[in-house]
């Protein structure tokens, strides 16, 4: 157990260290162009609603199928507080995620006598409700003609160029990758997956079943809130079309297809999806299609996820 700890660790080492020369080569590899590095920057973002998800689904055994109902309350709340007020992108990010987080209130609570495709459904509702308001609600959001966000600036510095908010978007992305990794050495780690492998037994050892399930909730919540204001400040514009179902439906392929509790799978994941939904995007509905036919792949031959490519044994469980 010991041996096998060690070269999980040394595994995780060697790919965060791949992972932090790939992100300072590619600006020099693209050339500073700024196309390429809105992408980059953008797969950033969803990588981290990625993890998130993840952190729901793979460490406590929750299910969400309306993620990017969190992802557009934190974005509308940086993108609002930028266009009236000018705030910072730290500030709107801290917004973003605390609206996030009193969202997931509304759903975590059900969550706590809810599960399986009971609680998917609830999550469903949730993602479609907040873009709805967000349509319907034109005094603060001024509808499908969305919000413009301001200059971008961060501890007094604007962020003028692409490669800026390259660099933020993945400092943040390694920050939620670290968090997401060290998670399960944590004592509320260890709590979320006893609730995620039997809630009976998390229960006699003295585990709040209730309030673990809702701080799941809150913690994912909150990266993703986050990651919509950095989605806010890299666009500089969000509408209602931005957090349909289909960007759910992303979310949830990208934890799926990489592999659920797994950090380096959901990473995987993400980086496969965003390129086949990149790749796509000038056919209308090809992406989505695309997407539901990698989860159901994945399901019928992967069960485990691009993470059992180098887990052994993971790929027939």
């Amino acid at each position: 157990m010991v041996s096998s700890a060690v070269l999980s660790f040394a595994r995780s080492e060697r790919f965060a260290l791949l992972a932090l020369v790939l992100a300072i080569a590619f600006p020099i590899a693209c050339g500073f162009r700024t196309y390429p590095l809105f992408i980059a920057a953008q797969f950033a973002v969803f990588a981290m609603v990625a993890l998130s998800l993840d952190v729901l689904m793979g460490r406590s055994g929750q299910i969400s199928l309306g993620h990017a109902g969190f992802f557009a309350l934190g974005a509308y709340a940086a993108a609002i507080l930028s266009a009236r007020f000018d705030v910072d992108l730290l500030a709107g990010a801290i917004a973003g995620a605390a609206l996030a987080a009193l969202g997931s209130l509304i759903v975590g609570l059900p969550a706590t006598r809810l599960s399986g495709h009971y609680l998917g459904i609830v999550t469903l509702g949730f993602g479609v409700a907040v873009a709805q308001i967000a349509l319907k609600w034109t005094a603060l959001t001024n509808g499908d003609e969305g919000v413009h966000v301001r200059t971008i600036h961060l501890a007094g510095i604007v962020l003028s160029s692409p490669l800026h908010v390259y660099a933020v978007a993945f400092v943040a992305l390694a920050a939620v990758a670290v968090f997401a990794a060290r998670l399960p050495r944590t004592r509320l780690g260890r709590a979320f997956a006893a609730v995620r492998d039997s809630e009976i037994a998390a229960a006699a050892m003295g585990i709040s079943v209730a309030r673990t399930k809702v701080t799941a909730f809150v913690i994912s919540a909150a990266i993703a809130g986050a990651a919509g204001a950095l989605y806010a400040a890299l666009t500089g514009f969000v509408a209602p079309e931005d957090f349909g179902i289909s960007q759910s439906l992303l979310f949830f392929a990208m934890v799926v297809v990489g592999g659920t509790a797994s950090t380096a799978g959901t990473l995987l994941g993400a980086l496969v999806l965003d390129a086949v939904s990149q790749g796509a995007a000038t056919v209308g509905g090809l992406s989505v299609a695309l997407i539901g036919a990698a989860i159901v792949a994945v399901a019928l031959f992967r069960p485990a996820g691009l993470k059992s490519l180098w887990r052994r044994g993971e790929g027939s469980r």
